[in-house]
Parts: structure tokens; sequence; C-alpha cells
């Protein structure tokens, strides 16, 4: 692969924030009124009564008259084009039961855009928690673990996450801005940048589409489409990719990933929260990355660490490069549309059973 066009420049706008900005700047804090939660009550109501399901729930079952404008302008005005994040306060999840709250946080989904599958086996809504598994292990994800995870992107275009229930112990979510790291990048080490333009190839651990090798060919790490700049990186996903194709790192190629995660590490860059049982985190999946340190559940069955997460799609959401995408031609698939479920294709952008 030729060496791609590589960002000379600074990206100067909200979204290249610092810790310090996200301290000061608490336009990505949205408190839910008793009004907005009296809605979300009347929308639980209905589902109950109408025999609801996630899978069987639509948007009109979930009404949601004032709350979901201002969500809309929130998600629109602040995550898509602003500082990249935003934290929905105050949902009473102890009203609910589990899966109550997983309608209300789909519903809540279903007013901004269609939400888009997580894995293989097609589920629209991720339960994180941690079952057992060793993250080092071949085709384990990350949220099927308590390990500590580094700073990365998922799938989709904007993620979101509920906090069901906290951990006994750890489980501290931080975010970084991309856009901090590729400045901080350009300017301390700019020899890095044309390999992280040119990008790495990614482990798909098992959940390739039929039309997919095991592994990527060569992703983008960095991207830039008529001045958007776009960030995709899951470093366990590029570590374990090489070995499969036997492939060996050179010491430039890992020199630059280091200092990327380091980057993202710094104190001055990344802004820590502790996610609250009701606490809804909404990230953008191109401007900042998000981490989780490792956690102990408590001893008590039902009481473990559990949180919700949505992937969604926006129409009409930033500039993409389809290669960055991974998109692919057979199928129509890309990360937009999250990971395909087995025996699904895409047709005309909708998911369709394969014939």
């Amino acid at each position: 692969m030729t060496d791609r066009p590589v960002r000379t420049t600074p990206v100067i706008d909200r979204s290249a924030w610092t810790r310090a900005d996200a301290e000061r700047d608490r336009a990505w804090l949205f408190q839910l009124t008793p009004a907005w939660i009296e809605e979300i009550e009347r929308g639980v109501a209905q589902l109950r009564r109408l025999g609801r399901t996630i899978d069987t729930m639509t948007r009109e079952d979930f009404p949601l008259p004032t709350l979901a404008v201002e969500l809309n302008r929130r998600i629109w005005g602040e995550v898509c084009t602003g500082l990249g994040f935003n934290v929905m306060r105050g949902l009473p999840v102890e009203r609910y039961s589990d899966a109550e709250v997983g309608m209300i946080v789909w519903g809540l989904g279903q007013h901004l855009g269609p939400g888009v599958s997580q894995n293989a086996m097609g589920d629209k809504l991720g339960h994180v928690f941690n079952q057992g598994k060793d993250y080092e292990a071949l085709n384990v994800r990350g949220y099927q673990t308590s390990h500590q995870l580094k700073f990365h992107t998922d799938s989709g275009d904007v993620l979101g996450l509920m906090c069901l229930r906290k951990a006994r112990e750890g489980g501290l979510s931080s975010i970084a801005s991309a856009t901090t790291v590729f400045n901080t990048i350009l300017r301390e080490h700019p020899e890095y940048l044309p390999i992280l333009f040119r990008g790495f190839e990614f482990d798909r651990r098992g959940e390739e589409t039929p039309f997919q090798q095991e592994v990527s060919g060569k992703l983008p790490i960095f991207c830039e489409v008529e001045g958007d700049l776009s960030m995709r990186y899951v470093r366990q996903a590029i570590k374990t990719a090489r070995p499969k194709l036997g492939m060996p790192f050179s010491d430039i190629e890992l020199a630059a990933l280091d200092f990327l995660d380091s980057v993202a590490a710094r104190e001055e860059v990344n802004f820590a929260m502790m996610l609250e049982p009701g606490d809804m985190q909404w990230v953008n999946n191109y401007t900042v990355m998000h981490s989780r340190t490792e956690y102990a559940d408590w001893p008590e069955p039902g009481r473990e660490r559990h949180m919700l997460r949505l992937w969604l799609k926006l129409h009409g959401y930033r500039k993409l490069d389809p290669l960055q995408l991974d998109h692919d031609d057979q199928s129509g698939w890309s990360r937009r549309d999250g990971i395909l479920p087995r025996g699904y294709s895409m047709r005309d952008g909708r998911l369709q059973a394969a014939e």
C-alpha cells in the first residue's frame, strides 16, 4: 500500500480538548429533570401494557415528546460537533427491571438513529460484564472480561454506555480526545504520523463476514476527509493480527503505537469519571477514545458490574473514508453498521437474512 496523505496542521476546534477543558466546560453534563423522568416512566408503562420486548418495541411505542428533542440537540450539538462526549445523569434504574432498563436504553437510541449489531450473534444491546474470560485468549473481546482496557474506539458512529450496576472496586471510565492525541503526536513526534495514516491490519477476532478474511488489510488509524480528522484504533486487535499473518512489527511501528497509547494515558490529556447507576455516557467514535480500569466485582450474585452498550448509526454524519471504515464492497457492510451477524447480509443499506 502506498503512503496516504498525512495532515500536517493541528486541529483547532472544540474536539481538541484536554482534561482541564473538560473540567472547566461542563456542557457535557446532561441532568435528567423530573419532567423528563416522568416521560420515561410513561414510556415504560406503555411498553409493559403492550407487552413489548427490546426485539419488538418501536420508537412509537416509547414516545419522549420533549426529552427526545433535547437529547437530539445535545447529541448532535455536543457529541457530534462539539467536545465529542456527553453524560446523561439521573435515570432511577432501581425502579425498573434489568430488561426494562435495556428497553429504555434502546428506546433512547431509537430517537437518535438506528442501533447496529455488536457481535456476530446480532445482539443489538451489548451487555458489558465479566464473563470470566481472558482478554489475551483467542477471539475474546474486552467487554467479556474485567481486565483493564487501553484507550480505543468502538464501531458505529456513536457509543452509548449506561451504568446499570458499578463494580465493588475499579471500573473507572476514562475518555481522551483523539484530535488532541493527533495534535500531540504532530507536535512531538511527527515522524510517526505517516505510519499511523498508513495504518495497520486489524484482527476481526472471529467475527468477520463471509466475504472477509480473518484479518483485515491495512486500515488507517488517522484519516482526514475534507477537513474532518477521524480515528479508528483498537491496539489489541492490531496486536493479535500480525501473529496470525506471520508478520512482525517493525521497531518504528511499535514506537508509533506505544507513543499514541502513552499520549492518551497522560494525566493532562484524558478525563476520568466513575459512571454511577443511571448515568449514560455518549461518545463520538471518531473523535474520542475511551478506556476502563481493571475492576473487582461484588461477591453476591446479581450485584456484579453491568453496563448496557449501544452502537448507533447516525444519518448525515461527518465525512468518512471507506477504507478506514473497513467497507466491504460485496456485502455493503462497514464499521458504521457494527458487526454483521452470521447468516445476514447488507442490502440497500439494510440488514437482511441471507438467502
